[in-house]
């Protein structure tokens, strides 16, 4: 598995509407997959989260992950990234959430309020696999 960073070719799906596929380990040891909404910084991916969320409650305990993205017009093409969250920074308005929500939906968010415990997940890529 190629190590980061991530080639350019793939640089369209990680900054595309594409949602991500977040694999945590729960406690018991059993793989979870939840669909995501992120940004692209050109090096990390970023992530927010609900601390009352079992994603949250994983990646605190284990900050290992996995994450796809699928190319939606050539169901063919993918990538995949390996690494870890190296910083849960936490906010209280919905300001973070707003871009990803505009990113997504064109709007801001519609489905939380100021003053809810999220985090924003800095995602460090190690590894990365793909296809064309």
């Amino acid at each position: 598995m190629p190590t980061a960073p991530v080639p350019d070719r793939f640089h369209d799906l990680l900054e595309s509407a594409a949602l991500g596929h977040l694999a945590t380990v729960a406690a018991a040891g059993r793989p979870e997959v939840n669909p995501v909404w992120f940004l692209w910084d050109g090096e990390h991916v970023l992530i927010s989260v609900r601390a009352s969320t079992r994603k949250y409650h994983n990646l605190r305990r284990d900050p290992r992950l996995a994450m796809s993205l699928l190319d939606e017009e050539n169901p063919q093409r993918y990538v995949e990234i390996r690494g870890e969250v190296v910083a849960f920074e936490r906010y209280d308005d919905l300001t973070f959430v707003n871009q990803l929500s505009r990113k997504y939906t064109g709007g801001d968010y519609q489905y939380g309020h100021a003053g809810e415990e999220r985090y924003k997940l800095t995602i460090r890529v190690d590894a990365w696999t793909g296809q064309e």
